[in-house]
């Protein structure tokens, strides 16, 4: 009998685990802001480097352009812009092309946004 209660235990620890993991995972899609089609944010960080123990180097994009900056504790430094090419311009303003193959909780998102509006339509009426 002890046994099994240990197994029980066990097996409720790793469904827990589980949901945390999928908790984290969707919160982490969710920190872009267009997972359930919210509008997109303005600034994103598209690569972070540490190049000493409280000194990075960023790359942001700001509309059209990249723009790298350096980052210290004291001060923060605009290195470079750079032109941001169509291509790349295309894939950011319609990224479900793109990901289509790498994004598996696009069509629960969809799923998800059109209950949530049916059911606000729902509450007006």
């Amino acid at each position: 009998m002890g046994s099994t209660n240990w197994l029980y235990v066990a097996m409720n620890f790793a469904i827990v685990l589980a949901l945390l993991g999928g908790v984290l995972y969707v919160l982490k899609r969710m920190q872009g802001g267009n997972l359930l089609g919210m509008p997109a944010r303005k600034i994103k960080v598209i690569e972070m480097v540490s190049v000493a123990p409280r000194q990075k180097v960023v790359l942001l994009r700001v509309k059209d352009q990249d723009v790298l900056i350096g980052v210290s504790p004291q001060q923060i430094n605009a290195i470079a812009t750079f032109p941001v090419s169509a291509d790349e311009l295309q894939t950011e303003a319609n990224p479900a092309t793109a990901e289509e193959g790498n994004n598996s909780l696009a069509p629960m998102a969809r799923r998800l946004s059109a209950l949530l509006a049916a059911a606000q339509n729902k509450d007006k009426a």
